[in-house]
């Protein structure tokens, strides 16, 4: 067994008012504005990670949308660099019932309650490598949160308020900063850790 275990590290992307999604799941909030510092930073985050859990749902259109950003020749040298380092990550696809995986580097990992998700990923961060990312998925992000499996938050904060939608953190959770950063974007870069 390692030394120290692997870390589970969320990567989200949230508004200022703290919704990752709106009431019905739309993104469109996000700023788009190419900022080449901000996906170098987001590529580092995937290339530092050997795998990473998405809810299946999110699992189901991820994996097959960075797949075609991957060969799209009219998307921006950025966009292929976040596709590229996104589909080396092998993802880990999480449901409670037997599910289709659509990507070579998939697997399902069947959790058929909190107990089980818990067992899954503490065996999972005794295993040798790197990182382990959450980064998608509404009800997974605050699963993982909830349970109290994330080991560092780093939050890409764009410069938006909706007013509502779909919360991270759906209860107190104490965090200590480690690092900020601001992208000409306006959007800002937060590291923190559980207390």
């Amino acid at each position: 067994m390692k030394d120290a275990l692997r870390k589970v590290i969320l990567n989200m992307t949230m508004t200022l008012d703290g919704f990752i999604a709106g009431p019905n799941n739309e993104l469109d909030w996000m700023v788009s504005a190419a900022d080449p510092e901000m996906n170098k930073d987001i590529v580092a985050v995937f290339e530092g990670a050997d795998a990473g859990f998405l809810g299946y749902p999110t699992y189901f259109g991820m994996v097959q949308y960075w797949a075609s950003v991957a060969k799209d020749a009219s998307a921006s040298e950025g966009a292929h660099e976040i596709a590229n380092a996104v589909n080396k990550v092998h993802c880990i696809a999480i449901s409670n019932r037997e599910e289709k995986l659509v990507g070579d580097n998939s697997e399902l990992l069947l959790a058929q309650d909190d107990h089980a998700l818990v067992e899954a990923i503490t065996k999972l961060k005794q295993w040798a490598g790197n990182g382990l990312l959450v980064s998608g998925g509404v009800r997974t992000g605050q699963k993982f949160v909830r349970l109290g499996l994330i080991d560092e938050y780093i939050l890409l904060v764009h410069p938006v308020t909706i007013g509502s939608g779909k919360r991270l953190f759906t209860s107190k959770v104490n965090l200590d900063l480690v690092s900020a950063k601001t992208y000409n974007s306006g959007v800002m870069r937060l590291c923190y850790r559980p207390r």
